[in-house]
């Protein structure tokens, strides 16, 4: 759905300041529709952001996955290694 808050241009203009568009993109981190006649076609926007939304923090803390058989093995299993290990009284030995 459009929305009217950003900027268009035409396939034309697009064409031939590719570079300079992209560059408006990238710095201004807006997206820019691409119209041909009276119709948009096409936007062209900056990638999504890396990383985990912090707006959808809370949902990941409230509902924490659940760990199933495999899980509860594996936390036996580091017991297990973590009982079994040799570690020097002296760190530094």
């Amino acid at each position: 759905m459009r929305n009217e808050t950003h900027e268009s241009v035409t396939a034309t203009e697009l064409v031939r300041n590719l570079s300079g568009m992209i560059d408006r993109v990238r710095i201004s981190g807006q997206s820019l529709y691409i119209t041909k006649g009276t119709q948009t076609v096409a936007e062209l926007c900056p990638p999504p952001k890396a990383g985990y939304p912090i707006s959808k923090l809370s949902d990941l803390l409230s509902a924490p996955p659940k760990l199933n058989e495999e899980g509860s093995s594996m936390a036996d299993d580091l017991k297990r290694i973590k009982n079994a290990a040799s570690v020097p009284d002296n760190a530094w030995d």
